[in-house]
């Protein structure tokens, strides 16, 4: 995973992730007509194709946050497969957020789902399980998939509890990395573990205690959640550049004030928001 994605990053010469979750409760007034005047599956697959339609040639990556694909049943899981095909035909790395965790069979079926029946490159996982929760989607890894361990997250409430100190005085995060990397190198898949690394915060002095090694962070909240490429940002990708930042709800979403009367017109709208954060990235870089 690692080697696939600094590939994608180095040929497309930045390091944002197409963040598409499709949340209907703020609309702009012209989704919102969409919404209502079409079926779910096809208004979620119709506002797929009109973000991805005119900046997929210029990605190299997207996640799809299947909660909100979820909350329509089965008709709005029938069209997650459908746009995760249509994103593998883009020659998309499509991450699937879905934040499993769990045992045995449980998470052998999770996986089953993410990575056969929906055909993920990667998918996210919750660790509060320790590392049962990768153990049984072991044989994906194996194969060349992926998984993201949510290890530090861009909330707060979250943080709080990731950074509560362990028994041994460090941070439970610390501990977490250490026993999932641990597990990793016993089964050789180093390469097909990335980490959730919220950018609103980015804890340098815990990361200087890591191995030493390249990670491939997911690292979320840039835009809409308050963090902004910066040296923080230019620091990750240099040390770490297989890492991604995945961007939803300033991509998706456009002022309730611009004029959109037409999927074309919000494809532009998309458009033209990708563009400026491929120049904030790059004037960092």
């Amino acid at each position: 995973m690692h080697t696939l994605l600094k590939d994608k990053i180095n040929e497309k010469g930045h390091s944002i992730c197409i963040g598409f979750d499709p949340d209907v409760s703020e609309l702009h007034p012209f989704l919102r007509k969409q919404y209502e005047r079409l079926a779910p599956e096809s208004f979620l697959e119709r506002w797929y194709d009109a973000v991805v339609s005119k900046i997929s040639g210029q990605a190299h990556s997207i996640k799809f946050q299947s909660a909100f694909f979820e909350q329509f049943g089965p008709v709005g899981m029938s069209a997650l497969r459908d746009v995760i095909m249509d994103a593998k035909k883009r020659n998309l790395f499509v991450i699937l957020d879905a934040k499993r965790g769990d045992i045995s069979s449980t998470m052998s079926a999770y996986g089953k789902t993410a990575y056969d029946t929906y055909q993920a490159d990667a998918l996210t996982v919750l660790p509060w399980m320790g590392v049962d929760a990768i153990k049984a989607i072991t044989p994906w890894l194996k194969k060349g998939r992926g998984a993201y361990v949510v290890w530090l997250s861009s909330n707060q409430a979250g943080r709080d509890i990731q950074m509560l100190p362990s028994k041994n005085g460090e941070p439970i995060a610390l501990d977490v990395f250490k026993q999932f990397m641990q597990f990793a190198e016993s089964e050789r898949l180093t390469q097909q573990l990335g980490w959730v690394l919220g950018a609103t915060s980015i804890p340098f002095s815990l990361l200087e205690k890591l191995p030493n090694a390249p990670h491939a962070y997911l690292l979320p909240g840039i835009g809409a959640q308050g963090a902004a490429f910066d040296a923080n940002t230019r620091k990750i990708c240099a040390e770490h550049p297989s890492s991604l930042f995945p961007v939803s709800r300033t991509l998706l979403k456009p002022g309730t004030d611009e004029t959109i009367h037409s999927w074309e017109d919000y494809s532009k709208s998309v458009e033209f928001r990708w563009q400026k954060l491929l120049e904030q990235f790059r004037q960092q870089s």
